[in-house]
């Protein structure tokens, strides 16, 4: 992975449950139901809001490049997108002291799916497509829109839909591209009904300029739900997106999904999966959920099946052969990792295995990847620092330690560990766990050698 890919994942990490609750001290989140007229969908879906209106997770949450082997042993591969700054923007790294706050000059009546930051850039997905920003100064770089004139956005104006789609960066040659998958509805005529379409697209990070964008057919028997689709990740030459879905013979209360892999050079769909719902890619594997006929996703971003059928399943990203598959599930919620790893709502997993880290576990844990060797796992009882090629714990903060204070994991980056132990903000050794230093907080979601940036898409510029 290259120094210059800021990732959010493994979608720095997904902002899981326990980050959620955490960062808004909510002690519920309600579910919503959409019911589309259009195809007769109904998604009763609960999401994780973060930013009210507009950034929150999910499925992040947060994603960017996939690391490739980067989870295996030696060196990682410096193979992903490259950011060449054209602000007056000045890279530490990693960052131990931030700036004043600038904030982006984007519309904040425009719904808003998520942000990922590549160098001194962030490109924020909206409603109405994206967006590149300055996180120096704020200023917008340019937009790239869509043109959804018969796109369904329920009566408020955009569906109900609180998850968190971040664009997804691939290298194509000298070109790095940000993608991002989006639905459009389509009138039928004649026999044709109508439908809604999933589309993946992709823009050049540098410019602006649309790439190339691809539909992908919804599979037979399948109808595509209005709700956005996702970029779960991009790897050797493929990119994976998931939508959710619901089948012809599937009753109003049950839901599903459909997985495409799209090879990035040709724009064809090389495999896609029906009830297969990706949330993870990384080292040649996608980890996800397989998905029963009758299911919901639903409660805090979870997929749900009364009868335990659900299977956290790892699928070869080449073909989308079944890897490994762990069945008898109720309930499953993947997040998105890193560093060869992905997790679900108590444990952390190898991606190439679907095996549990030994050592790591507790209610909601939430993990981000310092992107170069260092996994770290947060709960309400324990913070834990794992090694990504040995898959071992390297040092474990405690609750129950009476010599230190707990502290809330916020970010992390190239050997550092942003975090609150309140009143202070505090910088950790990422391979130690050890107090590097303490910082003028902003409460930071995302680091890299530039800024870090909040949950309100502020950017606080790196100074030290």
């Amino acid at each position: 992975m290259n120094s210059d890919v800021w990732k959010a994942t493994t979608i720095a990490p997904k902002v899981t449950t326990a980050a959620l609750l955490r960062a808004l001290n909510a002690t519920t989140l309600s579910c919503r139901g959409v019911d589309h007229e259009r195809g007769k969908i109904s998604m009763r879906v609960a999401y994780r809001s973060v930013m009210c209106l507009t950034f929150a997770v999910v499925l992040s949450g947060l994603a960017g490049c996939s690391d490739g082997n980067s989870g295996a042993g030696g060196k990682a591969p410096d193979a992903g997108p490259k950011a060449k700054p054209e602000s007056s923007a000045k890279a530490f790294d990693p960052p131990l002291k931030f700036g004043k706050a600038v904030k982006l000059a984007h519309d904040e009546d425009v719904k808003t799916w998520g942000f990922a930051p590549l160098g001194p850039k962030v490109f924020v997905r909206t409603d109405k497509g994206l967006d590149a920003y300055d996180t120096t100064s704020g200023r917008k770089l340019w937009s790239s829109a869509l043109d959804r004139k018969d796109r369904y956005t329920g009566t408020e104006g955009v569906p109900n839909d609180d998850r968190s789609i971040p664009p997804v960066f691939a290298q194509q040659g000298e070109r790095t591209e940000a993608l991002f998958a989006y639905t459009d509805y389509a009138k039928g005529s004649g026999t044709g009904g109508d439908r809604t379409d999933v589309y993946l697209r992709a823009v050049d990070a540098g410019s602006g300029k649309v790439s190339w964008t691809t539909r992908l057919p919804a599979p037979a028997g399948m109808g595509i739900s209005d709700m956005e689709p996702a970029v779960v990740g991009a790897e050797n030459g493929t990119a994976v997106v998931t939508a959710l879905a619901s089948t012809n013979d599937s009753s109003e209360d049950s839901e599903s999904a459909v997985t495409y892999a799209v090879d990035l050079s040709t724009h064809q769909v090389t495999w896609k999966q029906e009830r297969f719902a990706a949330a993870a890619v990384d080292s040649g594997t996608v980890a996800g959920a397989q998905v029963p006929d009758r299911a919901t996703f639903g409660q805090l971003g979870a997929w749900h099946a009364e009868e335990g059928d659900l299977a956290l399943t790892g699928r070869a990203i080449a073909d989308g052969t079944v890897r490994w598959k762990d069945e008898g599930h109720s309930s499953l919620e993947v997040n998105r990792v890193g560093g060869g790893l992905f997790a679900t709502e108590s444990r952390l997993h190898d991606i190439r295995t679907g095996k549990a880290v030994a050592g790591v576990d507790g209610a909601y844990i939430t993990c981000y990847y310092d992107q170069q060797s260092v996994v770290v796992c947060g709960s309400d009882e324990t913070v834990r620092g794992v090694d990504t090629r040995s898959r071992k714990v390297l040092w474990t903060i405690s609750k129950e330690d009476p010599s230190r204070k707990m502290p809330t994991i916020q970010a992390a980056w190239h050997g550092a560990v942003y975090a609150n132990a309140a009143p202070d903000y505090v910088v950790l050794d990422a391979k130690t766990g050890k107090d590097r230093t303490t910082f003028s907080g902003p409460h930071l979601f995302l680091v890299n050698e530039y800024a870090g940036m909040d949950l309100d898409m502020v950017a606080y510029p790196a100074t030290g």
